[in-house]
């Protein structure tokens, strides 16, 4: 087709594309939803190597468990990236170990998006680090793929690693004549069980109070066959609420030694933390 041809053909169906007059004006385009507010960067607070329970003859497609390591992080996790196959666990004789399986668990309480099992296959080594190897995101959407900790030795005993306030949205009792029922929310290397030693609630003026009671307490068997189902958990897990009333300034949580026991009965190690807010549940 000469060229003279082909600019009137083009020409003509720009005339015909032109929008009828008719039409209805176009709203104007809204303004851009302003950006919501990213949170303090995640990160791993802990990774702590753990025996399989007593007993426990958990296979996973037919592989035998060899080790479980909880891994704690600073901030609720997006469990639709919770993949086994994004993380990389280095043992000591330099093979790298990929788990199993991963899961929020037991993590059977409101806002515990943090604390991961991962199942590493059999046979058990000596492991030195865990790593993100993969898109894991938090809360807030942040990839936090490259994220690693080196892991604590299952002989080493469990030991507090963060502490937060919780004003509402608890499991502990309603107090007498209070507004309502505050926690410190006790966050643990490794799933842990109440024991026999001294907890502290410390308030701004100096003041040392002791919990009103504890909630997320494991459930003793005769209370997994109760109906309706308990308020607490069928299996021990890593996070201890200490109970107080409502509007208490308390500023840090001081723990003595033995304040919780692991699954094998290894008394925890002391600490002292200082509190933060509870962070928003994804």
């Amino acid at each position: 087709m000469p060229a003279l041809f082909r600019v009137a053909a083009v020409l003509a169906f720009a005339a015909c594309a032109v929008a009828p007059p008719d039409l209805p004006p176009q709203p104007p385009a809204g303004a851009a939803a302003p950006a919501r507010p990213l949170g303090p960067p995640t990160k791993i607070l802990s990774a702590h190597a753990q025996p399989p329970p007593t007993g426990d003859e958990r296979e996973y497609f037919g592989v035998s468990v060899g080790t479980l390591v909880y891994v704690d992080f600073s901030r609720p996790l997006d469990p639709a990236g919770l993949i086994p196959t994004r993380f990389v666990v280095l043992a000591r004789d330099g093979t790298r170990r990929v788990p199993i399986a991963a899961s929020l668990a037991p993590s059977s309480e409101r806002d515990e998006l943090r604390a991961l099992e991962l199942v590493i296959p059999a046979p058990q080594r000596e492991l030195v680090s865990v790593t993100v190897a993969g898109q894991l995101f938090d809360a807030d959407g942040r990839d936090l793929d490259g994220l690693s900790a080196d892991v604590t030795p299952a002989e080493a005993a469990p030991f507090p690693v963060s502490a937060e306030l919780l004003s509402q949205g608890t499991d502990c009792p309603a107090m007498p004549g209070a507004a309502g029922s505050a926690a410190v929310r006790v966050w643990w290397s490794a799933p842990v069980a109440a024991g026999a030693g001294g907890v502290r609630l410390l308030l701004a003026d100096g003041r040392a109070l002791p919990p009103l009671a504890l909630a997320d307490v494991a459930c003793a068997p005769e209370q997994r066959l109760a109906e309706p189902a308990p308020a607490c958990d069928p299996e021990d897990d890593s996070v201890i609420d200490y109970c107080t009333v409502v509007g208490t300034a308390i500023d840090r949580v001081e723990l003595d030694a033995g304040a919780v026991k692991s699954r094998t009965g290894l008394a925890s190690a002391p600490g002292s933390l200082q509190l933060s807010h509870m962070s928003a549940s994804p």
